[in-house]
C-alpha cells in the first residue's frame, strides 16, 4: 500500500535545515514563502484526492526551495495518477536527496514493488497454448518456444504465428496493452489428405477380329460353278441342234441328236437356275456374315 504522504512541518523542518548556513541565509525569503504556500497547497489538494493539481503544486515547491521531501509526495501523486515512471523517478531522487531518511527501507520496498508493477505493465504476460499442443511460436518472425508458452511481451502491435508438421500454418495479430495479460487458446487445423492417384495402366484396344465369308464364297463359287456348266451344255445343245439340222441322218441318228441336245438344254436351263439360287444366296450371306 502506498507510503503516507509528509506533513507540511516534516517540509518545513527539511526546509530549515536546506536553509542553514551563510548561502541559505541569503536566499530569497519570498522565494521560500512561496514554496512553503505551494507545498501547503498541494497536501490539501492531494487530501481531496485531486492528484494531478497537488502534482503541479508539489513540483512548483521543489522547485522554488529544493528538498526531498517535495519529491517523495510528489512521488505518492505520481503513483495515485498511475504514472509509475514518474513515480520512480520522484522516489529515487528523494533517496539520492535524502541519504539518511529513516524511512529508507520502506521506500525501497516501494520502489521494487512499483518496478515489477511498471515491468507487468509496459510488458504483459502474453500466454498461448494450441490444440494440438507442441507448436511452434514465432513473435515477430523470431522463435519463442512451442505451445504451451508463456513470456512478458512489450506492449504493442506483434505478428503472432504458430506452425506445426501435418497442419496448417496459423497466423494473426497480437494487440498487447500496458498492464493486460494476454491468454490465447488456438486450434490447429490439420491438412487435408492427400489422395494419391494409383498408376495409370495403358488400354489395349484388341482389333475386332475379322470375320470371315465362308458360306458366301461358297455360294459364290456354286454360282460360278452352275452357270458355267449351263454355258458349256448350252452350247452342246446348240451344237447338236445344229448338226441336226445341217445334215441328212438316219432316223436312229436324228432321234439321238434331239434327244441330246433337248437333254443338254433342260441341264443347262437348270444349271442356270442353281446359278441364280446360289449367286442371290451369296449375295445374303454377304451382308449376313459381315454383321456378325
Amino acid at each position: 500500500m502506498p507510503l503516507p504522504l509528509r506533513t507540511a512541518s516534516l517540509f518545513l523542518l527539511a526546509l530549515l535545515l536546506t536553509l542553514t548556513g551563510t548561502e541559505a541565509l541569503a536566499a530569497n525569503a519570498s522565494a521560500r514563502a512561496a514554496a512553503r504556500r505551494a507545498f501547503e497547497r498541494g497536501s490539501r489538494l492531494y487530501q481531496q484526492a485531486r492528484y494531478a493539481e497537488a502534482a503541479a503544486a508539489f513540483e512548483e515547491a521543489h522547485s522554488r526551495a529544493p528538498n526531498g521531501v517535495s519529491l517523495y509526495n510528489l512521488g505518492q501523486c505520481y503513483e495515485k495518477l498511475g504514472e509509475l515512471e514518474k513515480a520512480l523517478t520522484s522516489y529515487r531522487e528523494y533517496l539520492r536527496l535524502e541519504p539518511k531518511a529513516t524511512d529508507r527501507e520502506g521506500v525501497e520496498q516501494r520502489i521494487a514493488d512499483l518496478d515489477a508493477r511498471f515491468e507487468a505493465m509496459r510488458r504483459p504476460l502474453v500466454t498461448v497454448a494450441s490444440e494440438p499442443a507442441g507448436a511452434q511460436v514465432r513473435l515477430d518472425g523470431q522463435d519463442r518456444g512451442r505451445t504451451p508458452w508463456s513470456e512478458p511481451v512489450e506492449v504493442g502491435r506483434h505478428a503472432l504465428e504458430l506452425s506445426l508438421p501435418d497442419h496448417q500454418p496459423l497466423k494473426r495479430d497480437l494487440d498487447v496493452r500496458a498492464g493486460e495479460p494476454v491468454q490465447l487458446q488456438l486450434a490447429l487445423t490439420p491438412n487435408a489428405p492427400v489422395v494419391v492417384a494409383p498408376p495409370s495402366v495403358p488400354v489395349i484396344e484388341e482389333e475386332a477380329p475379322v470375320r470371315g465369308r465362308t458360306w458366301t464364297w461358297v455360294a459364290a463359287g456354286a454360282a460360278g460353278v452352275a452357270a458355267a456348266g449351263a454355258v458349256t451344255l448350252g452350247i452342246m445343245a446348240r451344237s447338236d441342234s445344229r448338226e441336226l439340222t445341217t445334215r441328212m441322218h438316219e432316223g436312229t441318228e436324228v432321234k439321238r441328236l434331239r434327244d441330246s441336245a433337248s437333254s443338254k438344254a433342260r441341264t443347262a436351263n437348270i444349271l442356270y437356275g442353281v446359278a441364280g439360287v446360289a449367286g442371290a444366296a451369296g449375295v445374303t450371306l454377304f451382308f449376313v456374315e459381315g454383321s456378325f
